[in-house]
Protein backbone atom coordinates (compact mmCIF):
# COMPACT_ATOMS: atom_id res chain seq x y z
CA UNK A 1 0.00 0.00 0.00
CA UNK A 2 1.55 3.54 -0.85
CA UNK A 3 2.09 6.30 1.55
CA UNK A 4 -0.32 8.41 -0.19
CA UNK A 5 -3.52 6.07 -0.47
CA UNK A 6 -2.54 5.35 3.74
CA UNK A 7 -2.40 9.30 3.75
CA UNK A 8 -5.97 9.51 2.47
CA UNK A 9 -7.36 6.83 4.14
CA UNK A 10 -6.33 8.75 7.22
CA UNK A 11 -7.28 11.83 6.09
CA UNK A 12 -11.17 10.45 5.67
CA UNK A 13 -10.87 9.07 9.19
CA UNK A 14 -9.56 12.65 10.33
CA UNK A 15 -12.87 14.35 8.54
CA UNK A 16 -15.39 11.59 10.35
CA UNK A 17 -14.04 11.96 13.93
CA UNK A 18 -14.50 8.17 14.94
CA UNK A 19 -11.87 9.09 17.36
CA UNK A 20 -11.72 11.42 20.61
CA UNK A 21 -8.09 11.52 20.12
CA UNK A 22 -7.81 11.25 16.74
CA UNK A 23 -4.49 13.15 15.91
CA UNK A 24 -2.69 10.31 19.05
CA UNK A 25 -4.40 7.49 17.09
CA UNK A 26 -3.07 9.00 13.76
CA UNK A 27 0.42 9.21 14.57
CA UNK A 28 0.79 5.60 16.60
CA UNK A 29 -0.78 4.37 13.09
CA UNK A 30 1.96 6.65 11.31
CA UNK A 31 4.46 5.60 13.47
CA UNK A 32 3.46 1.76 12.88
CA UNK A 33 3.23 1.91 9.60
CA UNK A 34 6.90 3.62 9.02
CA UNK A 35 8.13 0.71 11.13
CA UNK A 36 6.59 -1.75 8.87
CA UNK A 37 7.70 -0.23 5.61
CA UNK A 38 11.44 0.13 7.15
CA UNK A 39 11.32 -3.73 7.82
CA UNK A 40 9.69 -4.22 4.26
CA UNK A 41 13.39 -4.91 2.71
CA UNK A 42 14.25 -7.29 5.47
CA UNK A 43 11.19 -9.35 5.08
CA UNK A 44 11.86 -9.03 1.33
CA UNK A 45 15.11 -10.72 0.75
CA UNK A 46 13.94 -13.26 3.85
CA UNK A 47 11.10 -14.28 1.11
CA UNK A 48 13.19 -14.29 -1.79
CA UNK A 49 15.99 -16.63 0.39
CA UNK A 50 13.57 -19.03 1.40
CA UNK A 51 11.91 -19.22 -2.37
CA UNK A 52 15.91 -19.53 -3.55
CA UNK A 53 16.89 -22.98 -1.48
CA UNK A 54 13.16 -24.18 -2.69
CA UNK A 55 14.36 -23.91 -5.63
CA UNK A 56 17.64 -25.28 -5.32
CA UNK A 57 16.20 -28.05 -3.44
CA UNK A 58 17.27 -31.48 -4.96
CA UNK A 59 13.92 -33.03 -3.88
CA UNK A 60 12.55 -34.94 -6.68
CA UNK A 61 8.84 -33.80 -6.86
CA UNK A 62 7.71 -37.83 -7.06
CA UNK A 63 9.88 -39.23 -4.03
CA UNK A 64 8.81 -39.18 -0.36
CA UNK A 65 11.14 -39.68 1.98
CA UNK A 66 9.44 -41.27 5.31
CA UNK A 67 10.89 -41.77 8.56
CA UNK A 68 8.71 -43.49 11.59
CA UNK A 69 10.09 -44.19 14.80
CA UNK A 70 9.63 -44.33 18.80
CA UNK A 71 12.09 -43.85 21.08
CA UNK A 72 13.22 -46.82 21.14
CA UNK A 73 12.86 -48.36 17.69
CA UNK A 74 13.33 -47.18 13.93
CA UNK A 75 10.62 -48.41 11.30
CA UNK A 76 11.67 -46.94 8.26
CA UNK A 77 14.08 -44.60 8.09
CA UNK A 78 14.27 -41.92 4.90
CA UNK A 79 12.57 -44.70 3.09
CA UNK A 80 10.98 -43.63 -0.60
CA UNK A 81 7.44 -44.56 -0.12
CA UNK A 82 4.61 -43.72 -2.35
CA UNK A 83 2.11 -43.05 0.21
CA UNK A 84 1.46 -42.59 4.20
CA UNK A 85 -1.94 -42.14 6.07
CA UNK A 86 -2.03 -41.20 9.36
CA UNK A 87 -3.76 -40.55 11.93
CA UNK A 88 -4.19 -37.24 13.38
CA UNK A 89 -6.82 -34.79 15.78
CA UNK A 90 -8.07 -33.55 12.27
CA UNK A 91 -8.75 -37.06 11.21
CA UNK A 92 -6.55 -39.65 9.15
CA UNK A 93 -4.33 -37.23 6.54
CA UNK A 94 -3.28 -38.96 3.43
CA UNK A 95 0.49 -37.82 2.92
CA UNK A 96 1.84 -38.16 -0.85
CA UNK A 97 5.01 -37.02 -2.44
CA UNK A 98 3.85 -33.47 -3.16
CA UNK A 99 1.92 -32.53 -0.04
CA UNK A 100 2.04 -28.87 1.51
CA UNK A 101 4.38 -29.04 4.85
CA UNK A 102 2.26 -29.58 7.50
CA UNK A 103 2.80 -30.18 11.48
CA UNK A 104 0.04 -32.38 12.94
CA UNK A 105 -0.58 -34.19 16.65
CA UNK A 106 -1.67 -37.95 16.34
CA UNK A 107 -3.90 -39.68 18.03
CA UNK A 108 -4.06 -43.35 18.68
CA UNK A 109 -4.38 -45.08 15.36
CA UNK A 110 -3.29 -47.06 12.64
CA UNK A 111 -0.02 -45.84 10.42
CA UNK A 112 -0.51 -46.89 7.03
CA UNK A 113 2.55 -47.20 4.47
CA UNK A 114 2.17 -47.64 1.11
CA UNK A 115 5.41 -48.71 -0.73
CA UNK A 116 6.26 -47.78 -4.73
CA UNK A 117 5.11 -51.76 -5.45
CA UNK A 118 2.10 -51.05 -3.37
CA UNK A 119 2.31 -53.02 -0.67
CA UNK A 120 1.15 -51.86 2.48
CA UNK A 121 2.96 -52.00 6.59
CA UNK A 122 0.28 -51.37 9.11
CA UNK A 123 1.48 -50.05 12.30
CA UNK A 124 -0.54 -48.80 15.50
CA UNK A 125 0.34 -45.87 16.99
CA UNK A 126 -0.60 -44.32 20.57
CA UNK A 127 0.75 -40.38 20.08
CA UNK A 128 3.38 -38.77 18.28
CA UNK A 129 3.91 -35.72 15.90
CA UNK A 130 3.48 -35.92 11.84
CA UNK A 131 5.91 -32.91 9.87
CA UNK A 132 5.82 -33.26 6.52
CA UNK A 133 8.41 -31.12 4.80
CA UNK A 134 9.71 -28.85 2.06
CA UNK A 135 11.99 -30.93 0.87
CA UNK A 136 9.18 -34.36 0.32
CA UNK A 137 10.33 -36.06 3.52
CA UNK A 138 7.62 -36.60 6.22
CA UNK A 139 8.60 -37.90 9.87
CA UNK A 140 5.97 -39.32 12.12
CA UNK A 141 7.12 -39.76 15.42
CA UNK A 142 5.25 -42.13 17.48
CA UNK A 143 5.58 -42.63 21.45
CA UNK A 144 4.32 -46.01 21.13
CA UNK A 145 4.88 -48.21 17.90
CA UNK A 146 3.10 -51.27 17.15
CA UNK A 147 3.05 -53.62 14.28
CA UNK A 148 -0.48 -54.85 13.77
CA UNK A 149 0.34 -57.91 13.92
CA UNK A 150 1.65 -57.52 17.65
CA UNK A 151 -1.52 -56.35 18.91
CA UNK A 152 -3.35 -59.07 21.67
CA UNK A 153 -6.62 -58.03 21.16
CA UNK A 154 -7.63 -60.19 24.17
CA UNK A 155 -5.04 -57.95 26.78
CA UNK A 156 -6.73 -54.53 24.50
CA UNK A 157 -10.05 -56.10 25.61
CA UNK A 158 -8.93 -56.03 29.27
CA UNK A 159 -7.55 -52.83 29.57
CA UNK A 160 -10.38 -51.22 28.13
CA UNK A 161 -12.63 -53.03 30.69
CA UNK A 162 -10.54 -51.88 33.47
CA UNK A 163 -10.45 -48.02 32.36
CA UNK A 164 -13.94 -47.62 31.70
CA UNK A 165 -14.47 -48.81 35.21
CA UNK A 166 -12.06 -45.95 36.69
CA UNK A 167 -13.11 -43.61 34.09
CA UNK A 168 -16.09 -43.03 36.54
CA UNK A 169 -14.02 -43.39 39.99
CA UNK A 170 -11.77 -41.04 41.78
CA UNK A 171 -10.14 -37.92 41.36
CA UNK A 172 -10.55 -35.76 37.98
CA UNK A 173 -7.04 -36.63 37.48
CA UNK A 174 -7.78 -40.01 37.94
CA UNK A 175 -10.43 -40.22 35.25
CA UNK A 176 -9.04 -38.39 32.77
CA UNK A 177 -5.70 -41.09 32.72
CA UNK A 178 -8.40 -43.77 32.77
CA UNK A 179 -10.42 -41.54 29.23
CA UNK A 180 -6.72 -41.97 27.87
CA UNK A 181 -6.20 -45.32 28.20
CA UNK A 182 -9.94 -46.01 26.78
CA UNK A 183 -9.07 -43.77 23.85
CA UNK A 184 -6.25 -45.89 23.22
CA UNK A 185 -7.88 -49.23 23.97
CA UNK A 186 -10.55 -48.75 21.84
CA UNK A 187 -7.88 -47.73 19.10
CA UNK A 188 -6.05 -51.10 19.75
CA UNK A 189 -9.12 -53.18 19.88
CA UNK A 190 -10.47 -51.33 15.69
CA UNK A 191 -6.97 -51.46 14.74
CA UNK A 192 -6.46 -55.51 15.30
CA UNK A 193 -9.99 -55.63 14.18
CA UNK A 194 -9.79 -54.17 10.75
CA UNK A 195 -12.22 -51.61 11.89
CA UNK A 196 -9.26 -48.82 11.04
Amino acid sequence: MSISIIHKCLDEIKKKKFYADLETKVETIMSFLARALRQAPRLSALSARFASAAAESTHNANELKFTLASPDTSYFDKVIVKQVDVPTLAGVVGILATHVPTLGVLKPGVVKVTDNDGKVTELFVSSGTLSMNIDGSCQVLGEQIVPITEIDESAARKVLESAQRRSSEGSDKDKAEAMIEVEVAEALIKAVTGGH
